[in-house]
């Protein structure tokens, strides 16, 4: 019997042509070598992924030198251009940051969905009303600005930007999102500015990344409504809604348990009606109250806050000394702003913030401090710029705070 010869996955016996046996293994090798080749220029051509730190940070080169070597370009500004260079996208197969704002693109470029590698998308202020399917194609997008554009609905091929950790539609008029928003599984920031909101669809509840949502500019906002599907949220932790037209706060916004940031206008708001909903969020620890004439009583109530933020809007002097007599009481607070003042002197009571390390009083027209303010021995940051301190009070400010930074 004749024997066999194995040689690469095949076998041969040895009475058979030889002249078969070096063809196929010279076959083999050429395969081999083909595959290794394959291998390398794959490594080779693989791009490394920058934090969006590094991103940022990197500078832009001009658009007529990018173009010159566009596989060589991480970062691009082609905003505010027009569609000069628009044809030329395709090129930049290692594009990663994209900055592509106010060109009057009525929609997004083809050229766009080769860009395999885009972690930063701005196509914000353009005349695009419409997305396409291939949205879903630039699945390595992490920041994604659309808005200032008329869109009203997104595709449904939208959630299959699942890398995505924020979103910005402000001022556009969605009425139609994607049953699967779920999908986007690491959406952290969703801004909804003046977007037309007066209820959240339900699928908004799905989201468990999300940690911060601003609702600003939605005059017409349903927020017992929107509460209750953002109650669903795990791990919300911030809420902006200034200049929503807010009378009151429901009792539904109790349900936001994590909830540490929160931020609204006082216009028309029942402040002390407020108070008595933001006591009951165990995590609160940041308040900024817009438009706010008087601070009342409750405020005290808010034995967690350590950092708080006041526009004030036209106060008499009585409503600014009872601001801070009665934030002198929450003993946790370590970050305070206050703004609008229009040249009322800070009260003396400013000494019992024994905890404050943070204290801002920008723009509120002050020529003068109290002595009291030597007691703050905690107090590492003084911000007193846009007043009106002469020189030899500047000095005293000085001499009294001698280890705390100040800025005037």
């Amino acid at each position: 019997m004749a024997s066999l010869v194995p040689v690469w996955g095949r076998a041969f016996f040895m009475d058979e042509n030889l002249n078969d046996m070096k063809t196929y293994i010279g076959l083999c090798s050429f395969l081999f070598l083909l595959t290794m080749t394959s291998c390398a220029q794959n490594k080779q051509n693989a791009v490394k992924l920058l934090s969006m730190e590094a991103l940022e940070k990197m500078e832009t080169i001009d658009p007529e030198e990018a173009i010159k070597k566009p596989e060589d370009v991480v970062k691009l500004n082609f905003a505010d251009l027009g569609k000069q260079y628009i044809q030329e996208l395709g090129k930049f197969t290692n594009l990663q940051y994209l900055k592509l704002e106010a060109n009057k693109l009525d929609e997004v470029p083809v050229e766009l969905f080769k860009l395999k590698n885009l972690q930063y998308l701005n196509i914000s202020s353009n005349q695009i009303s419409k997305l396409s399917a291939d949205f879903g194609k630039l699945k390595s997008l992490q920041v994604l600005y659309l808005g200032n554009n008329p869109l009203e609905s997104l595709p449904k091929e939208f959630v299959n930007l699942s890398n995505l950790k924020f979103l910005s539609l402000i001022n556009t008029k969605i009425k139609s999102y994607p049953t699967e928003l779920d999908k986007l599984k690491n959406l952290e920031q969703l801004v909804l500015q003046n977007a037309n909101i007066t209820t959240l669809p339900e699928q908004f509840g799905k989201l468990s990344s999300l940690k911060e949502v601003y609702l600003n500019y939605n005059p017409e906002i349903d927020l017992k409504q929107v509460s209750k599907v953002l109650s669903k949220l795990p791990n919300l932790d911030e809420i902006v809604l200034t200049n929503s037209n807010i009378k009151a706060l429901p009792s539904e916004l109790t349900g936001l348990n994590h909830l540490k940031k929160f931020s609204i206008d006082a216009k028309v708001l029942d402040i002390q009606q407020a108070l008595t909903i933001l006591k009951k969020l165990p995590k609160l620890e940041f308040i900024y109250i817009y438009k706010l004439s008087a601070l009342p009583v409750e405020v005290k109530e808010l034995r967690q806050l350590k950092k708080a933020m006041f526009w004030l809007q036209r106060p008499t002097q009585s409503d600014w000394e009872s601001l801070f007599n009665n934030l002198a009481m929450l003993g946790s607070l370590e970050d305070l702003q206050v703004y609008g003042g229009g040249g009322k002197a800070i009260p003396k009571q400013i000494e019992q913030f024994q905890k404050l390390k943070s204290l801002r009083l920008a723009g509120n027209g002050l020529t003068t401090l109290p002595e009291e303010i030597k007691n703050l021995t905690n107090l590492k940051l003084l911000n007193l710029e846009m007043n009106k301190f002469p020189p030899e009070e500047k000095a005293r400010i000085k001499k009294l705070l001698p280890n705390t930074e100040i800025k005037f």
